[in-house]
Order: C-alpha cells, then sequence, then structure tokens
C-alpha cells in the first residue's frame, strides 16, 4: 500500500495526525491488511472526542502467496530440506495445513514460532513451488481481522462504537460518549466521497 496517498488522516492537532497516521500503516502492515485495504480516511478529534474511520476495500480477495510474508531458501548443505522463515504470524494455521497435506505432518518440524522446517528430497524443486504456494483466505476470516485492527486503532477509551461492514467498504465511529448523528453524517460522506472517486 502506498501510504502517501492512500492513508490520510485529519485532526485539529497535526502532529497527533501524523502520529496516527504512522499507527493505522503499522497495524494495517502488521495484520497483512496492505493488500486489503485500498484507500483509508480517518477523522480524529479527542476534544469532542470522536474517532471516525473510513476504508475503501480491494475488490475481490487477492491471492497471498508464501513468499508475500516469508523468506524461503534451501537448508544447510547435505540436509534435504527447505526452510521457510515468515515475516508475519498471520497465516500459521492455513500454511501448516498446505504444508501437512502436500508433504504429511512428519516432515514438517516448527522448532520455533516463526520457523518452519520442511523435509522433503526434491528440495532444489519444491523451494521455488514453496514460494508461489497460495495461501488462501476465507472473508470472514479477513473481516475477523479487520474487526481486530479498528479495535486496535481505535483510541484507548472509545468504547461506544458504530460501524459498517461490506463487501466494498469499511466504516468505523468510535466515541467515550453515546454516537451523536453529526459524526455519522460525517463518516457516511466520508465514506461517500472516498466510493465515488473510486468509481470515477
Amino acid at each position: 500500500m502506498d501510504e502517501d496517498d492512500s492513508i490520510v488522516v485529519e485532526s485539529p492537532e497535526e502532529i497527533g495526525a501524523e502520529v496516527y497516521k504512522r499507527v493505522v500503516v503499522d497495524v494495517l502492515s502488521d495484520l497483512s491488511l496492505g493488500r486489503v485495504v485500498e484507500k483509508v480516511r480517518v477523522y480524529i478529534d479527542v476534544t469532542q472526542p470522536v474517532f471516525i474511520f473510513v476504508g475503501l476495500r480491494r475488490m475481490g480477495l487477492p491471492s497471498v502467496h508464501l513468499k508475500d510474508f516469508a523468506d524461503v531458501g534451501i537448508g544447510e548443505y547435505g540436509k534435504q530440506e527447505v526452510i521457510i522463515n515468515l515475516n508475519k504470524e498471520t497465516y500459521i494455521s492455513q500454511l501448516l495445513n498446505k504444508l501437512w497435506e502436500r508433504y504429511g505432518k512428519g516432515n514438517i518440524n516448527q522448532k520455533e514460532r516463526t520457523k518452519i522446517i520442511v523435509e522433503t528430497a526434491n528440495y532444489m524443486t519444491e523451494v521455488d513451488l514453496l514460494k508461489d504456494m497460495v495461501i488462501d483466505e476465507k472473508v470472514q476470516e479477513i473481516n475477523n481481522r479487520i474487526v481486530d485492527a479498528m479495535l486496535r486503532i481505535i483510541p484507548e477509551g472509545f468504547r461506544v462504537r458504530y460501524h459498517q461492514l461490506t463487501d466494498e467498504y469499511i466504516l468505523f465511529v468510535a466515541s467515550e460518549d453515546p454516537i451523536k448523528q453529526d459524526w455519522k453524517d460525517r463518516a457516511e460522506a466520508m465514506r461517500d466521497k472516498l466510493v465515488e472517486a473510486h468509481h470515477a
């Protein structure tokens, strides 16, 4: 995700906006949502207090390959193995299921959380095949990660929430106080502007 124009944070406090932009970028990256969320607009005003997050979703589920979140290479000299070093832990369960299915549980060794060793006689050809292995994701799993991201991004104490989660967009409004209609209207105007620009 090109964060410069994809993520825009508005706030009466300029420094707060920059800090919040970094939080949004980091959380979306940590949860591997950069391929799912296309454009983000955030409005935060702690004096009101209100937090609004609107994001456009990419249409269709992008394929996630092993090489997108791991370094894959051949093991030590003389060993018939492929070593997978994970840069993110988001897809571990899906990856392990795929590896067990292809190589059998007995040939998969996970000594560390982020390091998996695949024992295979065909390690020279399997290393390239593994790099391009597609790790499928279900819509519900992605939605769960989006909600998780929102809970991490929303300021602490903003427990009153209003949200809309569709195939096209994500809209969250949060506050310490009951959600005002003005805030919902602002969020929906931000959403409409993003959607219209996307379809233009």
